[in-house]
């Protein structure tokens, strides 16, 4: 895995060359924000890597929507989870909150919001830049096993105030119901790269999660 202190550099260069091009008031006091917060200590899968991951993601897109739509959509990727605190429910409000704190009155400020509103995953159907940044949201469910199976241990350890007995079954639920939908992802360009995957993935964690329980009651 390419090192904390890479992914630091990289995006601070990134977020100053985005921040001049967009002419964004503040840009030292957001990056300030953005290092900080997402390097809170029991953020073991929200973090500077997992916002790297989805730059890249979003670097590859084909066919990106004209410029402004693009900058809304990458600044909504950079603000996403800027809050992220799993006692909480209202981080995605939080974050186009602390967003606003920022730029309120920048022209990119309003439409960013409403897209880090949408990260909640609720209907985004026929929102074309809202189904790019939910897509690339949830584009671990279909990675790679080895990755994924990382991915889900971290999500645990976000968790790990929970008890396994109540975790386990709101995890599994979430997780069926993904495996409910004919697909979790809205773009064609998602479905190919990442729907076949998901299945199995989700089984595994599902799976996972019933034998840490049994694992608990019969210790």
């Amino acid at each position: 895995m390419v090192s904390k202190e890479y992914i630091t550099v990289a995006l601070q260069l990134r977020w100053q060359e985005f921040a001049q091009r967009c002419q964004l008031p503040q840009p030292e006091a957001i990056w300030d924000a953005i290092a900080t917060l997402y390097s809170e200590e029991e953020r073991a899968y929200h973090n500077l890597h997992y916002i790297h991951d989805c730059l890249e993601k979003w670097d590859a897109w084909p066919n990106k929507p004209e410029q402004e739509a693009a900058q809304y959509i990458e600044l909504a990727l950079w603000f996403h989870d800027i809050i992220y605190d799993s006692r909480r429910a209202d981080n995605e409000e939080a974050s186009a909150a602390l967003l606003s704190h920022f730029i309120k009155d920048h022209p990119l400020c309003t439409e960013t919001m409403a897209l880090i509103l949408s990260t909640r995953h609720r209907d985004t159907e026929g929102m074309r830049c809202e189904e790019i940044l939910c897509d690339i949201d949830l584009s671990i469910l279909g990675a790679p096993t080895e990755q994924y199976q990382r991915y889900a241990r971290a999500i645990r350890q976000e968790y790990a105030w929970v008890p396994i007995e109540n975790f386990a079954p709101k995890r599994s639920k979430i997780l069926e119901n993904f495996l409910n939908r004919e697909s979790i992802f809205h773009t064609d360009h998602a479905k190919k790269l990442w729907q076949t995957q998901v299945p199995s993935n989700l089984a595994w964690e599902i799976n996972e999660l019933k034998q840490a329980v049994d694992h608990e009651l019969n210790s």
